[in-house]
C-alpha cells in the first residue's frame, strides 16, 4: 500500500494564477524550484517553462499547506519549501467543498491549456500531461460525491489513521508540538466526517450493514483497551519521545502526559464519536443498500468514476471487462496445458511449505535475484514493523510507507501477523511492497528529480498494477522450477480476475449474492463463506481490486505493444527502467511517452 494521504481530492484551493505566475522573463533564466537540496536547478530558455514550474510549486504547496498530516508524511523539512507552516491543521471536510471541486478542476484544466504545450522541456510536458490527466479524471465527483465512502474497512481513514500517527517522525520539538495540536484537532475532523455520514444516510447512500458493523468493531477494537498505556498511540509515542536526544527529562515525561490527555480528550471520543454515530443511523434502518454501488442513485455512474480514476485506464467499465475475461481464459488454458505436460504440479502446488526466511532475508534476496530484470543498484534502507494487535484484524497483509521525498529516512514494510503467510505468500507479498515492488518503485522514481507535484499525484493503476505484476514475477525468483513458478503465477492471476469480476458484476450489473455465488461456483469456488467474503469485499471497497489487476494488464500491454515495435532489439530491463522513469500517470499517458524513455535508456 502507497503512502495514505490526508489530501482530499475534495478541497484543494483554487491558486491565483493570474498575478502570481506570468512574471516577465528575460532570455535564459536559471530558477531554484525551492531551497532544498533535492531540488535540481532549472534552466529555462522562454517564459512559459518557467511559469510552468511556478504552477507546478504553487500547486504542490497548496496542496500540502492546508494538510499537516500529508505534509509531514512528504516533507521532513517544510520550512526549505516555502509553506505555510504557522497553523497545524487537518484540513477540511464538508459537502460543499465537494459539490464545488470541479470548478477547481476546471479552472486548472484552463490554465493547463493557456500555455505553450510546445515550448516546455520534455519533463514538464510528462508532468503538464499527468496533470490534465489527473484533473479530467475527477471532474464529474462533485456530481457523485454522495456515494463515496471515508469510512471503509480496509482503506478507510479510521482504519489507516493510527498508523499514521504511529509513524509521525519527531525530529524537533516543532514536530512533537505540531503532533500534539493535530491530536487535539481530530474529534473535531471526524464530527465533519460523522455529519457527512449522515447526510448520506438521509439521501439513501449509507453504506451496508456489514460494512457498517466492521467499521464499528474496528473502532471498538482500538479504543477497547481500559488503561490508556496500552493504546498503540500512547506506546508509540512514548517510544519516539524516550529515543529523542533533544528534550530533557522532564521535557519528556510533561509530553508524555499531553499525549495521554489527549488521548482521553480527543482521539477516544473521535472514534467513539464514530461507533455511536455508525450504530445510531444503522439502528434507524439506513443500511437500505446491502448490494453493489449500482443500486444507489447515481451509484453506476460513481462505480464508472471510481474505475476510471482508480485504474488509470481510458477503457470502460465494460472493455476492462472484456479485458479481464480474456486474461482468464488465457490462464485457464496455460494451466490445463501445465498439468497436461506435468501433472505432478498438482501435487507440488498443494504441498508448499511454510519457510522460516526472515523478511529482510527474503527483501534481500529479491534485491540480488531482480537485478537481472529490473534496474535495481542498490540496497534501499529499510525497516520492517508489524502491525499492532489491537489493528490486526482489520489492516491488509502488509504495507509499504515511503519516507519523505526530502530525507534520507528509512523505508518501512509493515507485516501484518494476523494474516497467515506461508513462504509463497510472504514471498511474493514482499516482492508486491518491497523489491522490485512499491518500495523500489518509489525509490528510483525519486532519484530522477522529479517536479515535487509529481509525488503527489495518486494513480493507482499505474503503482498498483505495477507492484501486481512484479509480484508475479517474482514467483520465478522464488522457484528454481520453471512449471510450477508459471503455475503459481498463472494462480494468482486467475483469482484476481475473478475478484475483479465479481467487483464488476456485483457493482455495475448489479449481482446479487446468489448471483455471485453462482458465477463463481462456475469456477469451482462452490465454499459459501468464501463466496460471501468476496461479495463483501468488492461492495465494501468497490473498484479496489481493478487498479491492481487492469493496472497489471494494462502494463502487460504496454510491454506487448514496445516488444512488438523493437521486435528481436526488445530488452526487458530497458523496459522496466523506462516505465519506472516515466512515474505515477495514466495508461494514456504512459502509451505516449514509453517509447522516449526506453530510447533514453539504451
Amino acid at each position: 500500500m502507497n503512502r495514505f494521504s490526508f489530501i482530499s481530492k475534495l478541497n484543494k484551493k483554487v491558486l491565483l494564477l493570474i498575478s502570481t505566475i506570468f512574471i516577465l522573463v528575460f532570455s535564459i533564466l536559471a530558477f531554484v524550484l525551492s531551497s532544498s537540496d533535492k531540488s535540481p536547478v532549472r534552466t529555462y530558455t522562454n517564459n512559459t517553462q518557467y511559469n510552468f514550474d511556478q504552477y507546478s510549486n504553487e500547486l504542490f504547496s497548496s496542496q500540502l499547506s492546508g494538510d499537516w498530516l500529508s505534509l509531514h508524511f512528504y516533507l521532513e523539512h517544510p520550512e526549505d519549501w516555502n509553506l505555510d507552516t504557522s497553523t497545524p491543521t487537518l484540513g477540511e471536510y464538508n459537502y460543499q467543498s465537494m459539490q464545488e471541486s470541479q470548478n477547481y478542476y476546471i479552472n486548472q484544466i484552463n490554465y493547463l491549456k493557456s500555455l505553450n504545450y510546445k515550448e516546455l522541456y520534455p519533463s514538464q510536458q510528462l508532468t503538464y500531461d499527468t496533470l490534465m490527466s489527473s484533473f479530467t479524471s475527477q471532474l464529474d465527483f462533485g456530481d457523485l460525491c454522495l456515494c463515496s465512502q471515508t469510512l471503509s474497512p480496509t482503506t478507510g481513514l479510521q482504519a489507516q489513521l493510527p498508523v499514521l500517527l504511529s509513524e509521525y517522525a519527531f525530529n524537533t520539538q516543532k514536530d512533537i508540538e505540531n503532533y500534539l495540536i493535530l491530536l487535539s484537532q481530530l474529534k473535531g475532523y471526524f464530527e465533519k466526517i460523522c455529519n457527512f455520514q449522515i447526510l448520506k444516510a438521509q439521501n439513501d447512500s449509507f453504506i451496508s450493514t456489514f460494512c457498517c458493523d466492521k467499521i464499528i468493531n474496528q473502532c471498538s477494537d482500538f479504543i477497547a483497551e481500559k488503561n490508556i498505556e496500552e493504546n498503540l498511540l500512547y506506546s508509540s509515542f512514548k517510544n519516539r519521545i524516550s529515543s529523542t536526544d533533544f528534550l530533557s527529562g522532564k521535557e519528556k515525561d510533561e509530553y508524555i502526559h499531553k499525549n495521554a490527555a489527549l488521548l482521553e480528550s480527543s482521539v477516544i471520543p473521535a472514534y467513539q464519536l464514530i461507533i455511536s454515530t455508525l450504530s445510531d443511523l444503522k439502528r434507524k434502518g439506513f443500511c437500505k443498500n446491502d448490494e453493489g454501488l449500482c443500486k444507489l442513485e447515481n451509484g453506476k455512474a460513481y462505480y464508472e468514476y471510481l474505475v476510471r480514476s482508480y485504474t488509470g485506464s481510458s477503457k470502460n467499465v465494460l472493455e476492462q471487462k472484456a479485458m479481464i475475461q480474456n486474461q482468464l481464459a488465457k490462464d485457464m488454458r496455460t494451466m490445463y496445458s501445465l498439468l497436461n505436460v506435468s501433472p505432478e504440479i498438482e501435487e507440488k502446488l498443494s504441498s508448499i511449505k511454510e519457510n522460516k526466511d526472515k523478511p529482510e532475508d527474503i527483501l534481500n534476496q529479491l534485491s540480488k535475484k531482480a537485478a537481472k530484470d529490473f534496474p535495481v543498484e542498490e540496497n534501499y534502507p529499510f525497516h520492517v514493523k508489524y502491525v499492532d494487535k489491537s489493528l490486526e484484524k482489520h489492516l491488509s497483509p502488509a504495507f509499504y510507507m515511503s519516507p519523505p521525498i526530502d530525507s534520507d529516512s528509512k523505508n518501512m514494510i509493515y507485516i501484518n501477523n494476523a494474516s497467515p503467510n506461508t513462504s509463497q505468500s510472504l514471498f511474493t507479498t514482499l516482492a508486491h511492497e518491497g523489491i522490485p515492488g512499491h518500495m523500489f518503485q518509489s525509490n528510483f522514481f525519486a532519484d530522477t528529480d522529479p517536479l515535487p507535484i509529481r509525488h503527489l499525484l495518486n494513480f493507482g493503476g499505474y503503482s498498483e498494477g505495477w507492484a501486481t505484476y512484479t509480484e508475479l514475477l517474482s514467483y520465478h525468483y522464488e522457484y528454481d522450477d520453471n512449471q510450477l513458478a508459471n503455475a503459481l503465477a498463472c494462480n494468482s492471476s486467475y483469482s484476481l480476475a475473478l475478484y475483479s469480476l465479481c467487483d464488476i458484476g456485483v457493482n455495475f450489473e448489479g449481482w446479487s449474492r446468489k448471483d455471485t455465488i453462482k458465477f463463481l461456483s462456475h469456477y469451482s469456488i462452490e465454499d459459501e463463506n468464501v463466496c460471501n467474503s468476496i461479495y463483501e469485499a468488492v461492495i465494501e471497497e468497490p473498484a479496489n481490486y481493478l487498479q491492481y489487476y487492469v493496472g497489471y494488464l494494462e502494463i502487460v500491454e504496454l510491454k506487448n505493444k514496445v516488444m512488438e515495435k523493437y521486435g528481436s532489439h526488445f530488452n526487458l530491463k530497458r523496459f522496466h527502467t523506462a516505465f519506472l522513469a516515466m512515474g505515477p500517470t495514466s495508461f494514456d499517458v504512459a502509451k505516449k511517452w514509453i517509447c522516449y524513455f526506453y530510447e533514453q535508456y539504451k
